[in-house]
């Protein structure tokens, strides 16, 4: 570890320890893949005042430090309230959770995945945009995609039934009034989340979510998923729709599935 990130969590070890912000249980995440419509679902989130955060902040919950870490981070991207009982972030990669410390069960996480065809052209299609040339090679998107989603659905299982709830893209933008409903009684919010939001509250935010398109929205909205498909394919192999189908089958709330794809 650098001088520079020993520093940061020093820091973020005091922060955490003296900050009533950072008890584990006030923690809020939505766990997701990338392309899968979590940033309008952060800008929701981050827009109520009893929420603090901005996107994803690119966090390594590796212990309770973590939380000081993020709202050091939040605190130095504008996006911390003083007044906020919660602490959110977005986590969209096995980097920052895959090995993740006891205390991050027990916040409250809402999970979100969309079908992998769309997802992974939708990602190849992001970065070739940004003229990045990460996940332009053969396969690059679809590895990633499988084991984001198989720490998904192994990170579903160490948080409490209470404390956790599955959502798909595809849900969230054909019926986003009755997700969001099932987030308020999640995160047990009054008055209930509205789907609206300040476009520039988490998606303007350099590495904080979607650079493409979000920022023409104010609301979870039917018309961006439309857009995205323009440019999302329909294929992809078989064991990324077993994965998927686990995910949905989560989502579902279907109380015979039992089985965890490998």
């Amino acid at each position: 570890m650098s001088a520079p990130e020993a520093l940061k969590w020093l820091a973020g070890g005091a922060v955490a320890a003296v900050a009533p912000q950072c008890d584990p249980r006030r923690a809020v995440y939505v766990i997701g893949h990338m392309r899968c419509g979590s940033t309008a679902l952060s800008n929701v989130l981050v827009s109520r005042p009893e929420i603090s955060g901005y996107g994803e902040a690119h966090v390594r919950y590796s212990g309770r430090a973590a939380l000081g870490v993020l709202l050091l981070n939040q605190w130095r991207r504008g996006g911390w309230r003083r007044g906020g009982r919660h602490l959110f972030d977005k986590v969209l990669h096995d980097r920052y959770d895959a090995a993740a410390w006891p205390g991050y069960f027990a916040g409250r996480a809402i999970f979100v995945a969309r079908r992998p065809g769309p997802s992974v052209a939708s990602i190849r299609n992001l970065f070739a945009t940004l003229g990045s040339a990460e996940y332009a090679g053969e396969g690059e998107a679809e590895a990633y995609y499988a084991a984001r989603l198989r720490t998904m659905l192994a990170l579903w299982q160490r948080f409490p039934a209470e404390r956790r709830l599955a959502l798909t893209y595809e849900g969230l933008v054909a019926a986003p009034d009755a997700a969001l409903a099932r987030v308020t009684e999640l995160l047990g919010v009054d008055p209930p989340l509205a789907n609206a939001y300040d476009a520039n509250a988490a998606s303007q935010a350099r590495g904080a979510g979607d650079p493409l398109t979000s920022h023409r929205f104010g609301r979870i909205d039917a018309a961006a998923s439309r857009q995205a498909a323009q440019t999302a394919g329909e294929g992809s192999d078989a064991l990324l729709e077993v994965l998927y189908r686990d995910f949905a089958a989560l989502a579902e709330d279907r109380p015979d599935f039992h089985r965890i794809a490998t």
